[in-house]
């Protein structure tokens, strides 16, 4: 069933080519393809008695478990200690090992039996990815409770991993969309950890005692969520998790609102930030605000932005700004929504004499006369489009497992995988208008721009020059 919606969906996506000579894709312009039928497999949720909650989706096709641990404590919880705390734990710990299976015995041992085994610490939770053969489970189900009952960061690994971060932090400049974006974004969550990038200094500042209370902290968290796929047996977890007694709490946290990101919007100005760096492809961003994702919005926002820039060469900007005028080597948008916030970024990559030209085009592509003029066969091909790309929401259990989950984070309503294609099926012209002139308008926008000093004097407006490490 996998291999039908992959074929089908390639040949959707060719169809979706539009509209003149100059544009790709012209011989199957004429091509119609209907909206997938599909039903979105049903999850199993129950509480532990550790309380954790299990999600779980049977697959008993090959004998391999796959499974993620949840612990909801991440970057947000940080409080007053530095960002780079949570990178040089989380490179540091899965390689210390435990200690039982101290350093790489750890490792080397889930190897020999053919697991996996990895940590990641994002903005919310930390996450605790595993993968193994059923027929090991015996053996390697202790491996991996050594590890969270008796945690054995080493203070010679930390040193190795602090020199790598650093060689990170000095290289991070390189690439002027990466820097492009980590300034756009510095800007827009100004005072808040999620807007704080590494620094060098504060690096080097870091003891093996502040990794291990922040560790500390995570693994008493209670608030946690397991996600279990492929031929598993539950029964096999049953006192993996600790019990926490009823009095705990998950520590207060940082929160990002629209209201406060429009604040920092505001705070910048209508200034263009240019960031100096000596390059020949310019960058250029234009980052702003969203609702959260639960907000009613959400879907008018998606179907509009997959229009304007997220469609690639379907989009406005792929094909006004590169295809038809040759102006850029990309150009697009991508929005990200989160439990409390959202964001949208336009960007374009081009040669630095061409950047006044493409940002003045990136402006004009999303205001009111243009979104006005979006007709009912443009809003069908892009409303197709993200209903036949929903399908690799489910392309394997585990990626299905963490959309059920995310839903239930962000406190989306109930069934929000189920209707999410009625939901974008029932848009109107109308309802892109509405959202365009709330969301996609320029003055609401930061906009950064990442090329040699000489463009100081090619924008119109006032400029703001900053250096990659202001």
């Amino acid at each position: 069933m996998k291999r039908i919606y992959l074929i089908l969906l390639a040949l959707s996506f060719s169809a979706f080519s539009t509209i003149s000579g100059r544009e790709m894709g012209e011989f199957v312009r004429d091509l119609q393809f209907k909206p997938l039928e599909f039903e979105v497999p049903k999850i199993t949720s129950v509480e532990q008695s550790s309380g954790v909650e299990v999600f779980s989706l049977k697959n008993a096709e090959f004998p391999i478990v796959y499974a993620d641990i949840y612990v909801y404590h991440g970057k947000k919880h940080l409080r007053n200690r530095s960002v780079e705390i949570t990178r040089l734990l989380e490179d540091s710990w899965e390689l210390s090992g435990s200690a039982k299976f101290p350093k790489e015995k750890f490792l080397e041992t889930l190897e020999f039996y053919g697991a996996s085994f990895s940590v990641s610490i994002d903005y919310e939770k930390t996450i605790f990815s595993i993968a193994y053969l059923k027929s090991t489970e015996k053996e390697v189900l202790p491996v991996l409770q050594s590890f969270f009952a008796e945690p054995n960061l080493d203070e010679s690994l930390m040193v190795t991993t602090k020199g790598k971060l650093g060689e990170e932090i000095k290289r991070r400049n390189d690439n002027p969309t990466a820097l492009g974006s980590r300034k756009a974004k510095e800007a827009l969550f100004r005072g808040t950890i999620a807007g704080t990038s590494m620094q060098l200094s504060s690096l080097e500042s870091l003891k093996l005692a502040d990794l291990a209370q922040f560790q500390k902290e995570i693994l008493s968290e209670p608030k946690r969520r397991f996600l279990v796929t492929g031929d598993f047996d539950l029964k096999s977890w049953e006192n993996f998790f600790p019990k926490f007694s009823e009095g705990s709490k998950t520590q207060d946290s940082e929160r990002i609102t629209p209201s406060l990101l429009s604040e920092n919007v505001k705070k910048e100005g209508k200034e263009i930030r240019l960031v100096v760096k000596d390059v020949n492809q310019t960058f250029i961003s234009m980052i702003g605000v969203l609702p959260e994702h639960n907000h009613p919005d959400f879907y008018a926002i998606q179907v509009l932005n997959y229009i304007i820039g997220a469609g690639g060469f379907n989009s406005y900007y792929m094909r006004e700004i590169r295809n038809n005028r040759g102006l850029a080597y990309s150009a697009g948008s991508n929005t990200e929504f989160q439990e409390s916030y959202g964001t949208i970024q336009f960007f374009a990559m081009t040669k630095t004499e061409s950047a006044k030209e493409v940002l003045s085009l990136m402006r004009e592509l999303i205001q009111p006369k243009l979104i006005d003029s979006l007709t009912e066969e443009e809003l069908t091909r892009a409303k197709n489009a993200i209903i036949n790309q929903f399908v690799f929401q489910f392309e394997d259990d585990k990626r299905t497992l963490a959309s059920e989950v995310r839903r239930r984070d962000h406190k989306m309503p109930e069934g929000y995988l189920q209707n999410f294609r009625r939901e974008i099926d029932r848009l109107t012209l109308s309802d892109l208008k509405r959202v365009g002139k709330l969301y996609f308008q320029k003055d609401k926008l930061l906009v950064t721009v990442v090329g040699p000093k000489t463009l100081e004097s090619s924008f119109q407006g006032s400029v703001k020059v900053i250096n990659p490490e202001d």
